[in-house]
């Protein structure tokens, strides 16, 4: 306290502001992530044929970790295999959790927990397996998609709009609508892909990966998530699989990491589409969207370049075990000959059913079917 008649010590005063303000300008765990994902993302784009060796010790970064649970925090979701919740976790208390969870994988004792099936409902009447990972799998695979996503989002291409940053499925609706109306490409080919993220072998996603990861830690650990066992409750108990392993097929749906390999992989098809000619002999642009493909035309694709088409698709170049659930939005027989040229007198098709375009003009409602993206 200053002595009466005397003026306040300045120094001190100072002394004590510095401090506030440095602990005021400190960035965030998620700033200092988004400054790694920026400088992680401008060497992949400069060097496309880049291999980031040495990646592994930012996945275990404090920082890192942090944004990858406050991200799964958000996200919520029922609890995996081991019963484990966040609110378990944080009654523990989260920094604890967290360091036990980064000395795990610094020190390499870290393995993925068996995934917990369940079923979910689909649209068409049917089941889709949903494999949900413990939630210290799930901050894990954050953190590596965290850190290795900003790097392969520079080589996956405009026309896929599933599961990346900043696009949506309404960006897809949006560019089928521009080569339907802009472009006249009217024909609208429809390939659904069957069972998709359960039959993608584990060689060739791996040698997709390794194209930009060089750091053998990552490998081994993206592959022990795409490996682990599977677990499901059923009238008989709890039964345990390690399908995944036995067939090398599959990413289960389900896992945070998951969509950007499945992407990663459909990139295999869209490239080999351009590079073999496809889209200039066929005149044929494909818009993808998760495992939906449409491949618009400006013509009439006759049946034996149709076939050719879908076993391109579905072929050793991209998915050798999927399977076409059906070409649902092109004329029937009845309406088209096979081997007839030129383009051909339209029947009704469905709406797509959205508020996007309203009101939606004849184009759009004629040519793309409801079950678009």
């Amino acid at each position: 306290m200053p002595v009466e008649g005397r003026s306040p010590d300045l120094g001190q005063e100072r002394k004590v502001a510095r401090p506030r303000r440095l602990a005021q300008g400190l960035p965030t765990p998620r700033e200092r992530v988004r400054k790694l994902q920026t400088s992680l993302q401008a060497k992949a784009k400069a060097e496309p044929a880049f291999r980031f060796y040495s990646l592994w010790d930012k996945i275990c970064r404090p920082d890192v970790l942090t944004e990858a649970y406050r991200r799964c925090r958000h996200n919520a979701g029922a609890p995996g295999a081991d019963g484990q919740t966040f609110e378990a976790i944080e009654e523990h208390g989260v920094e604890e959790w967290l360091e036990e969870l980064r000395e795990e994988l610094r020190n390499g004792r870290y393995r993925p927990k068996p995934l917990l099936r369940v079923w979910i409902p689909k649209s068409n009447g049917g089941q889709r397996p949903l494999g949900i990972p413990a939630i210290s799998d799930r901050v894990a695979q954050m953190a590596a998609l965290l850190v290795i996503g900003p790097i392969f989002e520079t080589d996956l291409l405009a026309n896929q709009y599933g599961f990346r940053p900043g696009m949506d499925a309404k960006m897809a609706i949006r560019r089928a609508f521009w080569h339907i109306t802009d472009h006249g490409r009217t024909e609208v080919a429809d390939v659904d892909l069957k069972d998709y993220f359960n039959t993608i072998p584990h060689g060739p996603l791996m040698r997709c990966v390794a194209r930009r990861i060089a750091d053998g830690t990552v490998l081994a650990v993206i592959k022990a998530w795409l490996t682990a066992p599977i677990i499901e409750r059923d009238k008989r108990g709890m039964q345990q699989s390690t399908e995944a392993r036995d067939s090398n097929r599959g990413t289960p749906q389900g896992g945070i990491i998951s969509p950007l390999l499945a992407n990663l992989y459909f990139r295999r098809f869209l490239l080999a589409w351009n590079s073999h000619g496809h889209r200039d002999r066929l005149g044929a642009h494909v818009v993808n969207y998760a495992d939906d493909v449409r491949h618009f035309t400006g013509r009439w694709i006759p049946f034996t370049e149709r076939r050719g088409l879908e076993e391109m698709t579905l072929g050793p170049t991209a998915y050798p075990a999927a399977k076409a659930k059906g070409d649902r939005s092109m004329p029937s027989k009845r309406e088209r000959p096979e081997d007839a040229d030129g383009r051909v007198p339209q029947g009704p098709r469905d709406k797509v059913r959205t508020a996007l375009f309203e009101p939606q003009s004849p184009g759009m409602q004629a040519y793309i079917p409801r079950h678009s993206v």
